[in-house]
């Protein structure tokens, strides 16, 4: 408290003083970080190889980064009538930027890009150690609450988990942030039959090798791929095509010289089905959810934009399984087509899937969230007195900032008593030590919303009697 002023002449006079406790700011949500490699990393003037980037729109991102992966992997035959056949031979790994499309079509607005280097070549490899250090560089960033990183999928498995591990880690640490993973998974060929099994297979595969068992709170995985609706880059100089005579040209030499054949041929490159991971998409979800619903809103039963189907179609069993894992807890989210709906995102649970506190993955982000808005918005207190008038102005302004949540139904809870309650002060949570030290200790109690998983109606029918 301020000493009082001292006056000198007789007379009335009025000092004003602020009653209002310090406001909290509710932080922007919904804001992912996309690490990966992308075809620029800036120019000679201004380098973007591991420099974040923020991006509203995809067509920032391609003045900043280039384009997606030009394709080449196809096997194209033309037969004598002029129709043309093309099968995907091999994909590339560079899918950062068609994540970033699904991102912005499925709701997302702002997010950041860590580029960690330009495309690799076909005979060059993804290193886990670029990854790592594009996860480095949003250790220091400020907010962003997402990590995406699309790329993990073309790592080895003991890479993958390692990278997986050090992002739970990462996110863990820093308090402010959730991780979105892809499901480690190898797609095989065959009919519908195999390829469920073969996706069965590698969800037990996942669970066993591909993560740990710590800091499983701070993410969520999705699964399968989405075959997806966007066009491919092509690289027309590398792709051949081989026609009815025998001879093999380039698909460019086509368009030069042929191109009646050529669009046959593009026609049937782009009929051929488009398989990318999902959490471009995710993160698109989250960001409308919070947008619209609020950040306590579960990112689940929601449309995907943009994609056809799930990349592997299951029987319900195998979607209850994945969702609930009663011996391991290691939840999947499924990713399921319905009828009339479209594909919908069909689950909203952590990696840690059996804990009872942060089972939910809007249970853990809200409240990482309202951690976060409470201390970015508490540097005030920095260099106050350590007095209960301090305590007090701390608690009233917490107060507040909860008592705006529980009126929007983010609580359970009738009366705001029942949905939260905010303690500090002495002989509440601080020891004589804590104020001689010169520590505030705030302990915050808050009764969450949790998602209606499990529905049961019970019906009863009344039959119109016989007249």
């Amino acid at each position: 408290m301020s000493m009082p002023k001292e006056y000198l002449t007789p007379g009335v006079y009025v000092e004003e003083a602020s009653s209002t406790p310090p406001a909290i700011e509710a932080m922007a949500s919904g804001v992912p970080v996309f690490i990966g490699y992308t075809e620029l990393a800036g120019t000679s003037q201004e380098p973007l190889t591991l420099v974040p980037r923020r991006i509203s729109h995809q067509w920032e991102f391609i003045q900043l980064f280039g384009s997606a992966y030009p394709e080449s992997g196809f096997a194209i035959s033309i037969k004598a009538d002029g129709t043309a056949t093309a099968q995907v031979q091999s994909t590339s790994p560079h899918v950062l930027h068609d994540s970033l499309e699904l991102f912005f079509a499925n709701g997302g607005q702002d997010c950041w890009v860590i580029s960690i280097g330009r495309f690799k070549t076909v005979d060059e490899s993804m290193q886990l150690t670029e990854l790592q250090a594009g996860l480095n560089v949003a250790a220091n960033m400020q907010g962003i609450d997402l990590i995406v990183i699309p790329e993990m999928q073309a790592l080895s498995l003991d890479d993958y988990r390692t990278l997986a591990d050090a992002a739970l880690s990462h996110a863990a640490t820093c308090h402010d942030r959730f991780v979105i993973l892809d499901m480690f998974f190898k797609p095989a060929t065959g009919n519908a039959i195999s390829l469920a099994q073969h996706f069965h297979e590698g969800v037990e595969i996942y669970r066993e090798q591909a993560i740990g068992q710590q800091h499983l709170a701070w993410g969520a995985v999705y699964a399968p791929h989405l075959l997806v609706s966007l066009p491919r880059r092509l690289d027309e100089a590398n792709i051949r095509v081989t026609l009815a005579d025998g001879r093999v040209v380039s698909l460019a030499n086509l368009f030069a010289h042929q191109r009646p054949l050529h669009t046959a041929v593009i026609a049937a490159i782009h009929a051929q089905p488009r398989m990318l991971p999902p959490s471009g998409a995710i993160a698109g979800c989250y960001a409308a959810q919070d947008r619209n619903r609020g950040i306590w809103k579960a990112p689940a039963n929601m449309t995907l934009a943009l994609v056809n189907a799930p990349a592997v179609e299951l029987p319900v069993a195998d979607y209850e399984t994945m969702n609930v894992d009663v011996t391991r807890g290691k939840s999947i989210n499924p990713i399921r087509l319905f009828t009339h709906k479209g594909t919908l995102v069909w689950g909203a649970r952590t990696l840690a899937g059996n804990d009872n506190e942060w089972r939910y993955v809007p249970t853990r982000r809200l409240c990482t969230w309202i951690e976060t808005c409470i201390r970015r918005s508490a540097g005030w207190l920095t260099f106050e007195e350590n007095t209960a008038a301090t305590w007090q102005k701390l608690q009233s302004s917490v107060e507040i900032f909860l008592m705006m949540l529980w009126r929007n139904s983010v609580f359970v809870g009738d009366k705001p008593e029942q949905a939260f309650f905010v303690r500090v002060g002495q002989g509440l949570t601080m020891t004589l030590q804590d104020v001689a030290d010169r520590r505030i200790r705030l302990e915050i109690g808050l009764a969450t919303q949790r998602p209606s998983e499990f529905v049961h109606m019970q019906l009863s029918f009344i039959l119109g009697a016989d007249t």
